[in-house]
């Protein structure tokens, strides 16, 4: 019982993680592109 519990935590968590994981790869991968175009 304490497992069927604690997996739905664990996904969630596991969610969260992948979503600000690529959140923060995204706006990064975002101004390392736009200082690429950037001629400055």
């Amino acid at each position: 019982m304490a497992e069927v519990v604690q997996d739905p935590e664990w996904k969630i968590k596991l969610g969260k993680m992948i979503f600000y994981v690529t959140l923060a790869v995204g706006l990064w991968f975002f101004y390392w592109f736009a200082g690429i175009q950037c001629p400055c």
